[in-house]
Formats: C-alpha cells, sequence, structure tokens
C-alpha cells in the first residue's frame, strides 16, 4: 500500500502541466516601443510574400546533473509499465512490420512505418501498415507496382498524408539508387532521407540493427522528462535538447528502453 501510494503521489506529477514564464525579448521590447501610433494600421506581409525563418541555430543543452532519486522513480515507472498495455506496445512503429519476411524488408517496413507514425495516432498507424502490407510493402513493389495516386489512397488516413506520400517515394528512390534497396545504418545517412528525423533514424538504428545511438525522444519523453526535471531546472523546448540532456547523464545501457516505457506511460496517464 505504502508503494502504491507512492506510485500515485509521483505519477500525479505527471499530470500537472509544466508551465514557463517566458521574459519579454529585446526584440519585442524593441518593437514594442516603435509600434505606430493608434489609429494607424500596421503594414502586413503580402499574401505572395514567404514568412521570415529564423537563421538562429538551437542552443544545445548544457550538461545536465542526475537527480538525486532518478533511479528510484525509474524503477517505478518501469514497475508500472511492466503489463505493456499501452497503445505503443502493440500498436507502436517498432511492433508493426511484418516478422515473416527477409530482414532487409522488415527494416524498411520500420521506416515507412516510423514516417507515417509523426502527427498520427498509433492506431491509425497501424491500421494504414495492415493496408500496406497487404498492399505488398517492399521497395520494389512501391516504385515498381504502385503510383503515387495509389500510395497517396493507401496512407491517407494518417497526418501530413501528402507529404508523406512524396517522402516515402523519394526515400524508397534514394534506398534503391543509393543503397541497394537497403536502409542505411548509420544517422547521418538516415536523417538524409526524405521525411526522417532524428526520433525515427534512432529508432531504426535499434530496431533494425541492434544499434543504439541515442535516447529517442518524442512528445511524451520530451514533456515527461521536464516534468520529471530529468533535462534540468529550466524546461526544454525541443525534444532534441531533452535528448541532449538526457544523454549528458542518463547511464546508457537505459537508452534502449528510455523511448517505449515513457511513451507507454504517457498513453496511459496522460492521455
Amino acid at each position: 500500500r505504502i508503494w502504491w501510494c507512492a506510485c500515485v503521489s509521483a505519477i500525479g506529477a505527471l499530470r500537472a502541466p509544466v508551465r514557463v514564464r517566458m521574459a519579454p525579448s529585446r526584440r519585442s521590447v524593441a518593437s514594442a516601443s516603435s509600434s505606430p501610433a493608434s489609429g494607424s494600421r500596421p503594414s502586413r506581409p503580402r499574401d505572395d510574400e514567404e514568412p521570415r525563418r529564423s537563421r538562429k541555430k538551437p542552443k544545445s543543452s548544457a550538461l545536465v546533473v542526475a537527480p538525486e532519486d532518478w533511479r528510484s522513480t525509474w524503477e517505478m515507472i518501469v514497475e508500472l509499465r511492466r503489463d505493456r498495455t499501452a497503445v505503443v506496445d502493440s500498436m507502436g512503429s517498432e511492433a508493426l512490420a511484418d516478422e515473416t519476411v527477409d530482414e532487409r524488408t522488415k527494416a524498411y517496413q520500420t521506416l515507412v512505418s516510423l514516417m507515417l507514425s509523426s502527427q498520427t495516432k498509433d492506431v491509425t498507424t497501424a491500421e494504414t501498415m495492415r493496408a500496406l502490407r497487404e498492399h505488398g510493402l517492399t521497395v520494389d513493389h512501391i516504385l515498381d507496382g504502385t503510383t503515387e495516386e495509389e500510395l497517396h489512397e493507401l496512407i491517407r488516413k494518417v497526418g501530413f498524408h501528402n507529404n508523406k506520400t512524396k517522402f516515402i517515394l523519394r526515400t524508397t528512390q534514394i534506398l534503391r539508387d543509393q543503397y541497394d534497396s537497403r536502409v542505411p545504418d548509420t544517422m547521418e545517412a538516415l536523417c538524409s532521407l526524405p521525411g526522417v528525423g532524428p526520433k525515427m533514424a534512432l529508432i531504426v538504428l535499434r530496431v533494425a540493427y541492434g544499434i543504439t545511438a541515442g535516447i529517442a525522444v518524442d512528445t511524451h519523453v520530451h514533456r515527461i522528462a521536464n516534468q520529471l526535471r530529468w533535462a534540468g531546472p529550466s524546461p526544454t523546448k525541443t525534444p532534441e535538447q531533452t535528448r541532449a540532456a538526457l544523454e549528458s547523464w542518463l547511464p546508457t545501457d537505459l537508452w534502449p528502453d528510455v523511448n517505449l516505457i515513457l511513451v507507454g506511460l504517457g498513453q496511459e496517464v496522460q492521455t
């Protein structure tokens, strides 16, 4: 009973959102002081103008000191996740490749499932992957036996399906032209593929090749790490900053488990 009360207390903290109070930037202060007089209409960009993109590179996270009680908190979370009943455990991208195909095809299916999963619920990703596998999810069949319209129809339920259709086709073509239809086994090569980011690359490396190159951080991991203050005393702003913070102190033998454990916890506790 005492142990369970401690679990409930700790997990209850995860339900509370982290509130970050941001100080006004110099630019906002300057723009406020130079704002047009009352009654005048501020200038607006033309419809044909592209929004300005910041050229500033994101600041890298400083080294984070390991929290004193992190080990007990981690073991508590692992115990709570022992039953593996979260949606991600059965319908996450790691579980959607066909186990009966060869390793090359399995790696390709894992990559495609991760590309589909962005901004999409696991249930929808799993449903879409089933349709793709029934259609024939191999490099050759996607390039030679599937039109762009057919692929788009197959994945139309996932988020940003228009872009993902193009990304999958371009990535698949690159795999055949440059990698002998194999999914590359380095972070640099994976992240150079259209529509593939660091989190996807890290999961592909671990699932397809047994390589742990870092901690895969998505929205759930990013939020929970900040709520536990594992990313430092001040909240990090991006998943990549959170990844750098966690990797600076978390033992490497735990890296492979962090994503699945915390994503499942987020699904069961925070949603």
